[in-house]
């Protein structure tokens, strides 16, 4: 292979294996059907999650004005959005620490997050890499309750 082919090559494969790298933007509003729009026009939608108005709420109240990273799972769709996951970076204080001890920051997978507190469904005839583990944190709220669990039957 010729040195120019295989710089051609490794480019190419380096452009792939990075459409799917996380990639950090700011959130600059939340529509009504819980689609994030982005500081750069760009709108996303949770990737197989579903949301009512109580949700979408809960999703103003995280991610409104944050720093989200994102890894985009598919091009964008007719209503020009685009689906991905989304992650927020979360801090939490430890009140048995060191005094002056500074928080931990944990990445929390907003769709995931979501589905665990009651905030939003699993969208069961999306097929996405994450599915199981969706349903099976589905499944958990489902038996506790928790939030839209509490008034479904």
């Amino acid at each position: 292979m010729k040195p120019v082919t295989r710089s051609l090559f490794f480019l190419s494969a380096g452009v792939c294996l990075l459409s799917g790298i996380l990639f950090a933007e700011m959130v600059t509003d939340v529509g009504g059907d819980g689609t994030l729009t982005l500081a750069d026009g760009k709108r996303v939608a949770l990737a197989g999650i579903h949301m009512d108005e109580d949700g979408v709420s809960v999703l103003r109240v995280l991610a409104g004005k944050q720093d989200v990273k994102l890894e985009m799972l598919s091009r964008e769709s007719p209503g020009g959005r685009e689906s991905a996951y989304v992650y927020l970076q979360s801090k939490s204080v430890k009140f048995s620490g060191k005094p002056g001890a500074r928080p931990s920051e944990k990445e929390v997978l907003l769709n995931e997050f979501l589905v665990e507190v009651g905030a939003a469904k699993v969208v069961e005839a999306q097929e996405f890499s994450r599915k199981d583990q969706f349903l099976k944190v589905q499944a958990a709220a489902k038996k506790k309750g928790e939030g839209v669990w509490s008034y479904v039957s």
